[in-house]
């Protein structure tokens, strides 16, 4: 595997233009030298970058057979023949103008992207609708510290369940949190752990961010109280809050620890059953499948068209 030294998307991040009309073919003719070191070789292009739109892959498609993006802003066109965007919106379609009219669309959480031990551990999965363990999870970074805003309303309240703490390994905050876990009563440390699946089945309730582990909470009906860390989470959140299958407080930088605090006191068991169901209903775990099975399809119609 190798990795290009090319252009790297930062959200609000501002390039002079030139510059980066430089960074990005710089990019391209990387990836062409690539791609063409596979000779008589037929390739698929999976693209997940935000940066990347419709000038960069039409320099490529030529060079490759056909070219998948994955994208959930849907912001700018794309040059490509498959695009997936496993959000949920009530209003899909969002690509029709932004695609060729013969790409295909794969919207909506049916075509979540989720790993195979979450519809494994799924197909045992028993809820009990109660409140004695919560999963405090922000993903890889936390940037605005949200695990230790969280671990601090847990203090507060004093509630008696078991916790457990799951931080991604580039956590700056991650020395403090572990040792403020370890002054918590029942509270459990995790760093990068590769067992995240089980903690949510343990879990009665999550507190953590928007953004793809959305789909993994909901795939294991778990219901979750959730903070907003960046803009491409800002639309998704809203929309499942909508649906009655996360709480959302907003945007995680406004946030102190008395949000999680007041939200923490208005759970009910209730609530908890009715979020779960809905979760399960929302995402079933087969995304992957599908997805693949589409894949096929394509591959399948292009090589009946070709010997015809």
């Amino acid at each position: 595997m190798k990795a290009l030294e090319g252009y790297t998307y930062v959200e609000k991040q501002r390039i002079i233009s030139t510059t980066k009309k430089k960074l990005i073919e710089n990019d391209v003719t990387q990836t062409r030298e690539i791609i063409q070191s596979y000779k008589n070789t037929e390739n698929w292009l999976i693209i997940d970058h935000y940066g990347i739109d419709k000038k960069w892959e039409n320099k490529i498609h030529k060079y490759v057979e056909k070219i998948i993006v994955i994208d959930d802003l849907a912001n700018r066109k794309h040059d490509c023949d498959v695009i997936i965007d496993q959000n949920f919106y009530r209003k899909m379609k969002r690509y029709e103008k932004l695609v060729p009219r013969d790409c295909m669309q794969l919207e909506g959480p049916k075509y979540a992207l989720l790993r195979s031990e979450f519809k494994s551990i799924r197909k045992k999965l028993k809820r009990k609708y109660r409140l004695c363990c919560i999963l405090v999870s922000f993903g890889g970074s936390d940037p605005t510290n949200e695990t230790y805003k969280v671990l601090r309303a847990l203090m507060i309240l004093n509630l008696k369940c078991k916790i457990d703490v799951a931080v991604g390994s580039n956590n700056p905050n991650k020395n403090l949190i572990k040792r403020l876990c370890s002054n918590i009563s029942f509270c459990s440390f995790h760093e990068q752990s590769k067992n995240i699946a089980k903690l949510m089945t343990k879990a009665d309730l999550a507190i953590g961010a928007g953004g793809s582990m959305t789909w993994e909470r909901c795939c294991l009906g778990l219901p979750a109280i959730v903070s907003i860390l960046s803009d491409d989470q800002q639309k998704l959140t809203e929309e499942v809050a909508k649906i009655g299958c996360v709480i959302n407080l907003g945007r995680a930088s406004k946030l102190t620890s008395i949000n999680y605090v007041n939200a923490l006191r208005n759970v009910e068991i209730k609530m908890l059953q009715r979020m779960s169901e809905k979760c399960l209903r929302l995402v079933d775990g087969c995304g992957t499948k599908r997805v693949v099975n589409k894949i096929f399809q394509i591959g399948t119609r292009r090589k009946i068209s070709d010997t015809n």
